[in-house]
């Protein structure tokens, strides 16, 4: 079973040059942003080979992702990717961001916010603060990078995520036992005190009327 990522973000802000840095270590500037790609691998993570998906989706239906959309569904772990260069990319990053969780509000889903272009740092108008403050407010990893100049710093992230979704895909299984164990025992303890405290209620009625009655016929 492979592990789904899907990498989202604004227009120009880099989403396959990171993708394929961290696939195949090589940097290509120029990429038709017209089109989803799905890039299919095995990665090694220390003793073990993970199969991954990455689906880097066309920028200008991110601009427009909605809480219904296939792409949030398909998904076992997000990358959110914003220009640290263009402030309104990092503006639609964090609706990004907003909308993933309300989708997915029921299950936890790892994402990781991805500034990228760290190699154009005279230009930066996103601050360091304000990504760790969304990632804070997000519950997600965050990690500045430069597809241009580096191809360690990328991985370091990517393998970040992965780890993290696939402790989460291992332990659904026992997530969903646990789930389902604490219905029934919840069920068990609400049909067993419901009984009880119905029997005491009728217990109390009919002291209640039978009290002042006994005393009233003392009288």
């Amino acid at each position: 079973m492979s592990l789904r990522v899907v990498v989202l973000g604004a227009e120009n802000v880099g989403k396959s040059a990171v993708t394929v840095r961290f696939l195949t270590r090589r940097f290509i500037g120029e990429y038709n942003s017209n089109m989803d790609l799905i890039y299919k691998s095995s990665i090694k993570q220390e003793d073990y080979v993970t199969d991954i998906e990455i689906l880097d989706s066309c920028a200008k239906k991110n601009t427009s992702i909605a809480p219904g959309d296939s792409v949030i569904t398909w998904t076992d772990s997000f990358i959110v990717v914003y220009d640290i260069c263009v402030h309104s990319s990092f503006e639609q990053a964090i609706k990004i961001l907003d909308i993933i969780n309300k989708a997915r509000a029921s299950v936890y889903c790892p994402a990781l916010l991805l500034g990228n272009k760290t190699d154009l740092e005279h230009r930066r108008t996103v601050g360091v603060e304000e990504g760790h403050q969304a990632a804070l407010e997000y519950n997600c990893q965050y990690y500045e990078v430069s597809a241009a100049d580096d191809f360690v710093t990328i991985s370091i992230a990517f393998q970040a995520l992965l780890r993290e979704t696939k402790i989460i895909q291992q332990n659904k299984p026992l997530l969903k036992r646990r789930k389902s164990s604490l219905v029934n025992v919840s069920k068990k303890l609400g049909a067993m005190f419901g009984k009880k405290d119905s029997e005491m209620d009728r217990k109390r009625s009919t002291c209640d009327v039978a009290g002042p009655k006994t005393i009233f016929e003392k009288a």
